[in-house]
């Protein structure tokens, strides 16, 4: 026996949904990872220092929609990082051989022992996050992701460039 109307009508519908999903999904240059991330897609913590009544410091939070932010108390937002600015970063996030930066440690003396300043890097990354500091690693300030988070922090945070 043959069905028709509406049941036809619905089974076709979701054949079709399901298939521009897949299709979506699997064509190139789509920007939809296959492992979700949440949390935030960067956060700077600069810390150290010597300040009129306390030791310096502050903490940047770049969202995943570009939202920019300070981890303090409300009103904490800061402005909004442009989408082509945003897409760079997330790209050189990705792309990043977090255990090949880890294996130039530093070897001099941390900022911090004489009033200057430690950064420390936390980028969402697929499975969790990265931490990088500046007192623990050698960090190559011209290396692609460190170009793309001084340029998305530009307007917040001054970060050394080389």
């Amino acid at each position: 026996m043959r069905v028709t109307g509406r049941p036809r009508v619905f089974s076709q519908a979701v054949f079709l949904l399901g298939t521009a999903l897949i299709a979506s999904a699997c064509s190139p240059g789509t920007s939809t990872p296959l492992t979700l991330v949440t949390g935030p897609l960067l956060t700077i913590e600069t810390r150290g220092g010597l300040c009129p009544d306390s030791p310096c410091g502050t903490t940047v939070v770049i969202e995943r929609d570009g939202r920019v932010h300070q981890a303090a108390k409300p009103p904490n937002d800061l402005g909004i990082v442009p989408p082509a600015v945003l897409a760079a970063l997330d790209a050189a996030i990705r792309t990043t051989d977090f255990a090949g930066l880890r294996s130039h440690p530093f070897t001099g003396q941390c900022p911090t022992a004489y009033d200057g300043q430690e950064i420390v890097f936390e980028f969402g990354v697929p499975g969790g996050v990265e931490r990088i500091a500046t007192c623990e690693v050698a960090v190559d300030f011209g290396s692609p992701l460190f170009r793309a988070a001084s340029t998305a922090l530009a307007p917040y945070v001054s970060l050394p460039i080389s």
